[in-house]
């Protein structure tokens, strides 16, 4: 079954209000062959697909359309995120060098994601 949105549109939606630039570091895929993409002039390659899905943590059947927008709930990237976290967490506790690495975490997302910092800063954190 085929869903409303294109791949075009599923990409759109992957770069959202961030940008290209950041969507390009994060898949390795370069601004020319994004915007052709999103421009509708070509298509990937299942490689590329691949590499897109992986960076951002969907489905390469999501991304071309074959499977609908997960719900609420239904989502384990959630699930996946939340178990990524506890393995940083654990990582962290283990370390003896010196580094506050939730200060490079921090300083590192707020520079990748301007809402990110605008959440902490709300937040206090």
């Amino acid at each position: 079954m085929i869903h409303e949105k294109t791949f075009k549109d599923r990409l759109s939606i992957l770069i959202g209000e961030r940008g290209i630039q950041p969507f390009v570091r994060r898949t390795g895929v370069s601004e020319t062959s994004i915007n052709q993409y999103l421009q509708g002039e070509c298509l990937p390659t299942l490689k590329i697909l691949e590499s897109i899905a992986t960076a951002n943590g969907v489905s390469v059947g999501w991304l071309i359309g074959e499977e609908p927008y997960p719900q609420c709930g239904e989502n384990s990237n959630h699930q996946n995120a939340e178990k990524s976290m506890r393995q940083i967490e654990q990582w962290i506790s283990k370390q003896k060098d010196g580094i506050n690495y939730w200060e490079v975490i921090k300083a590192k997302l707020s520079q990748e994601f301007p809402d990110f910092k605008s959440w902490l800063k709300e937040n206090n954190l």
